[in-house]
């Protein structure tokens, strides 16, 4: 049986496990990949004749398109199978992690030596992070049910390569990968001597800039110790210092004007209405002047025109995989808050970041593999 470890943090699953992932990830990727490219042909030959007809208009909104596709028996089979996959998937992973997991959490003794890890449990854990399961992870990422649990990262990080099909690399860095190309093809930004990155879960987000800025004392912060515990011990598995804290990216204990770049990967349509500005304004706080700040997130700016059938695929995610915010973030006017916050207007871009990725079609690349990034410079002004 060929490993699936890719680290020393990483459990091996044994035989009847790897199994039941092969198959939940061959079946998320015909799911993904093969049938869902065909939905947009199915609809315009199967579903918008008969609205067209009666109405004489193709449908206008994500709305309409809605009220078609959810009566639509070919639609609501994939959808449901997309769904139940997604609970397969870690129905399969949890199995390997609570059969490893004591032999886990010894193993962090020994993934100690590098970088740092300051856990704090005063720190409150937003009610958007707490009011239901991302993702479907059962109990998200934040639960401790034991003492130094680590389960919720552990899931996260051998859940993620059959949630992508594969395509996030064996350091499932896929994401980060995106921002360091658009930072070096377009900001050409010297190496910093500080850099945070917020939101930064298992790391696999953090890590990567170790390797293009190896001088650079990189930090990562989060609300869920289950995850900075195992981020830290992952991070020494692959012989990288970085440094982990529990904060909130809300309001951090770092002093003015502490980072040259402040990065973050999927963070902000995960939070709220109200968590956004002070996102934000934090970042600018935490800027050297100078600085760069740079979100990669979900909104599709790569599409010029949104129409209404792809607006409703989108929303897939919000409605049947607990993504609650994500369409809430594309209305927000993004560009006010930045400059709001003091940001220089003509540094602030909306523009998108492409991943070099194996797996580039269907679901997977039209998401995924180009992501939008927000990105904007504080004024060069002491």
């Amino acid at each position: 049986m060929t490993s699936k470890q890719k680290h020393s943090m990483q459990p091996q699953p044994n035989h009847d496990e790897s199994v039941r992932q092969d198959f939940v990830t061959d079946l998320r990727a015909f799911l993904t990949d093969d049938i869902y490219p065909k939905i947009t042909p199915y609809y315009e030959k199967n579903v918008e004749p008969e609205f067209i007809k009666e109405r004489n208009r193709k449908p206008k909104d994500k709305s309409e398109v809605r009220d078609l596709m959810l009566k639509d028996k070919s639609y609501q089979s994939w959808s449901l199978l997309q769904r139940l996959s997604q609970q397969m998937m870690f129905t399969a992973v949890i199995d390997t992690v609570e059969r490893t997991l004591d032999d886990l959490i010894e193993r962090l003794k020994q993934h100690n030596s590098l970088g740092t890890l300051e856990l704090d449990n005063d720190v409150e854990i937003p009610k958007y992070l707490t009011a239901y399961d991302i993702h479907q992870q059962p109990g998200g990422y934040h639960t401790e049910n034991i003492e130094d649990d680590i389960a919720p990262g552990v899931v996260y990080d051998i859940s993620l390569p059959i949630y992508s099909g594969n395509s996030m690399g064996d350091e499932n860095d896929l994401l980060s990968q995106a921002i360091i190309g658009y930072m070096q093809n377009y900001i050409k930004l010297p190496e910093p001597e500080r850099m945070l990155d917020i939101g930064c879960a298992i790391g696999n987000s953090t890590l990567p800039f170790a390797k293009i800025f190896p001088n650079t004392e990189i930090h990562g912060i989060d609300v869920a110790s289950p995850c900075l515990r195992y981020a830290h011990a992952r991070a020494n598995a692959l012989g990288v210092t970085a440094h982990f804290s529990q904060q909130n990216a809300e309001q951090t204990n770092f002093e003015n004007e502490t980072f040259d770049l402040i990065t973050s990967c999927l963070l902000l349509h995960e939070t709220s209405h109200g968590a956004i500005p002070k996102i934000i304004n934090e970042a600018y706080r935490l800027l050297k002047p100078g600085g760069w700040m740079m979100h990669l997130d979900v909104y599709p700016f790569h599409r010029q025109a949104i129409e209404p059938l792809y607006d409703f695929l989108k929303d897939w995610e919000i409605i049947n995989n607990n993504e609650n915010f994500s369409g809430a973030l594309r209305n927000m006017n993004l560009q006010q808050i930045f400059e709001d916050a003091g940001f220089i207007k003509d540094t602030i871009e909306f523009t998108s970041a492409e991943a070099n990725g194996q797996h580039t079609k269907g679901y997977t690349g039209d998401f995924y593999l180009k992501l939008p990034i927000y990105v904007a410079q504080k004024p060069n002004i002491p």
